[in-house]
């Protein structure tokens, strides 16, 4: 793979000339170029629970083209109008529909490093799902980072009105031998009642910086379950947000956290409603144990046009180990008077002697019945993993962190 020079090297002409020589329109190489001005003139958000006191960009060297992106499905759905490609091969095929949707989710210059994934995506897969289609099996995006030390994915998912189907992003890579970037950003338009099962699982190797972000919006009785499972990488910051835009419109939504050694994970989730009568379900789960360090941020947002809302947040957190540590900020903000019910709750602490000395006084080990209350804990995210394979594989790497 070929590379771009160096971040505290590069320019924005050569940014431009790489779009260029890729055959990129003007309109894109246009918003590239003033994301790279966004970024060099910008300085870094300050984080206060996201420690990149160990990690600069500056000497990373970004890919120059397309090449850590994998996709797995039955291609006889393109048949029924079904897109599943890379998003550079979308750009080139579908140009009118990648112009419509990019960036119209997530902000592009929201900060610094959103600037800089603007400036310089490459990988990423484009799904268009046309009205009506009920898709069985899932479509599957691999993102690696290969042997590179940055990749920059962008996930464009378009859902049209009726139509049902199940999408998995994975994010996956061996230990990296110095600190590595993983910018990935994911776009997820859910049409008027549609359906969508939505899966995420981080699972990068060791010394991957993972800041990211993912929206969805969610139309007119549309229904979205949302999966994410968070393992990997030395620290993540993740800004994530359902918009339930259209009336009626629900989503659930489930997450699973492990870190351990010395992992910092962070997940600042936003549920906005702004339709009428929405509802939404939130219900992460998080362990943490070595030194570990975990966040949930999570917020509630009721928009001040929206009427019959239901809404509930929840986080639940298992300590294993003294010194490790989870921060749970859930919070509600609401600017309408008429809710029908909304509410958040937390919870954090090791795991009840009761039950461990019941388990023990049945002839079961210790650990292993540690091991036993941590998996039943995941479980219920974990089973909602349609594919056999990646549920076993996060399911082992559970099992080894514990």
């Amino acid at each position: 793979m070929n590379y771009l020079p160096k971040l505290s090297a590069l320019t924005d002409a050569e940014i431009a000339d790489a779009a260029h020589a890729a055959g990129e329109p003007a309109w894109l190489i246009e918003r590239r170029v003033d994301a790279w001005r966004a970024f060099a003139e910008s300085v870094p958000p300050f984080w206060k629970r996201t420690n990149l006191a160990g990690f600069s960009a500056d000497e990373l060297s970004p890919p120059l083209g397309p090449g850590a992106t994998a996709v797995q499905w039955d291609a006889s759905l393109a048949a029924q109008g079904v897109i599943f490609t890379t998003l550079a091969a979308a750009l080139r095929d579908h140009p009118a529909l990648v112009q419509q949707y990019l960036g119209s989710a997530v902000a592009p210059l929201e900060h610094k490093f959103r600037a800089l994934h603007t400036a310089l995506w490459q990988d990423g897969v484009f799904l268009y799902v046309p009205r009506g289609a009920q898709i069985e099996a899932p479509l599957h995006a691999v993102l690696t980072l290969g042997e590179g030390q940055a990749t920059f994915p962008h996930n464009l998912i378009i859902v049209e009105a009726g139509a049902r189907l199940t999408f998995i992003e994975e994010f996956s890579s061996p230990d990296a031998g110095a600190p590595a970037l993983a910018s990935p950003v994911t776009e997820l338009f859910v049409g008027d009642d549609a359906s969508v099962r939505f899966v995420t699982v981080q699972t990068w190797g060791k010394g991957v910086y993972h800041i990211g972000a993912q929206r969805a919006r969610v139309g007119n009785n549309a229904s979205l379950e949302w999966v994410a499972v968070n393992l990997g990488g030395q620290v993540q910051h993740v800004e994530a947000e359902t918009s339930l835009e259209g009336n009626g419109a629900n989503v659930q939504w489930g997450a699973a956290t492990l870190c351990d050694g010395s992992q910092n994970l962070l997940t600042a989730p936003w549920l906005r409603h702004a339709g009428v009568n929405t509802e939404g379900h939130m219900d992460f789960k998080t362990v943490v144990k070595d030194t570990g360090y975990a966040v949930f941020d999570g917020m509630i947002k009721i928009e001040k046009n929206s009427r019959g809302t239901i809404s509930r947040l929840e986080e639940h957190a298992l300590h294993l180990s003294p010194q490790a540590r989870n921060d749970s900020i859930p919070g509600l903000m609401i600017d309408t008077n008429d809710v029908q019910r909304a509410g958040h709750a937390s919870t954090s602490g090791q795991i009840d002697d009761e039950m461990l000395f019941y388990m023990q006084s049945r002839g079961i080990g210790r650990a292993e019945a540690v091991h036993m209350i941590v998996t039943g804990f995941f479980e219920p995210v974990l089973d909602r993993i349609p594919l056999d394979e990646l549920r076993e594989r996060a399911a082992a790497i559970i099992e080894a962190k514990i």
